[in-house]
């Protein structure tokens, strides 16, 4: 196909979902169900968390790192839901596995958008349809462990005219896998369920830093945190640092305090590899 064809077909895809996610289906998108699954008790936090610190990010599309954050809205099963996401490479995003293959209704999303910088309804830099299909470890589709809660997508041309590429407009995350050291994270996320002091509602974005707790299976870690569902696909970061060492999956819901992702190991790398550069 040819450059002209492909912007085309591009800029057709990006017209079909901008209008698709028109402010009302945003306002009314619900937040994508944590994944729930059978597994051993988890071994206990080495310390009660709770030392987090949550905070509202007032204009994520005027700062040069956050806006590299944003909103995924999609829909599974004729439902409108929103989860979270970051821009990985020039052209393409990182999110949670259950957002891109559901943990439930085994299935990927249509009509999926990604909206960086999303704030109360608005799109200051446009949005980026997801473009071809979603990669996601086959143990997860096979089993729906959470530590293979982790996935990769390629997006269109989008932006505010539908012909921009994602890099260019908002910069880009990069990936750091196999770093058992580290221990703090600033977690970027739009948590929609509500939280004693935290208005939490699915339309800003929230930073949430906090240390390790603990490690309750083979690949999984968990953080101090309170972040909610909707959340869920935001990165987590070394804190001030443009890297991305995991993904929020899920809280536990008998601890309230604590957020876990996946482990992010070369397996994370190989997959981003098929994602990317294959």
């Amino acid at each position: 196909m040819s450059t002209t064809h492909t912007a085309r077909a591009h800029h057709e895809r990006w017209l079909e979902i901008s209008e698709y996610w028109t402010t009302e289906r945003m306002a009314a998108a619900i937040p994508e169900d944590v994944p729930t699954m059978t597994e051993e008790t988890p071994a206990p936090p080495s310390a009660l968390p709770g030392a987090f610190k949550t905070t509202l990010v007032q204009n994520p599309a005027t700062s040069s790192y956050y806006r590299r954050a944003g909103a995924l809205f999609y829909v599974r099963e004729g439902v409108d839901l929103q989860g979270s996401a970051s821009a990985i490479t020039h052209n393409g995003i990182l999110t949670a596995a259950h957002c891109l293959y559901g943990s439930k209704v085994r299935k990927y999303p249509t009509k999926a958008a990604y909206v960086p910088g999303y704030r109360d309804l608005q799109e200051p830099l446009g949005q980026w349809p997801l473009f071809g299909e979603p990669v996601v470890p086959d143990a997860w589709k096979a089993q729906v462990n959470r530590a293979w809660d982790y996935g990769f997508s390629k997006v269109g041309l989008g932006g505010k005219n539908g012909f921009s590429v994602l890099g260019n407009v908002t910069g880009h995350f990069e990936l750091l896998v196999d770093r058992p050291e580290l221990r703090e994270w600033d977690v970027l996320g739009y948590p929609a369920v509500a939280v004693p002091g935290y208005l939490f509602d699915g339309h800003r974005m929230w930073s949430c830093q906090g240390g390790f707790t603990r490690q309750p299976t083979l690949n999984t870690i968990g953080k101090e945190g309170n972040l909610t569902p909707g959340s869920s696909g935001g990165p987590w970061l070394i804190p001030g640092h443009p890297y991305a060492n995991g993904v929020q999956s899920y809280d536990d819901g008998n601890l309230p305090g604590e957020n876990f992702s996946p482990y992010f190991d070369s397996d994370v790398l190989k997959l981003y590899q098929k994602a990317f550069q294959s």
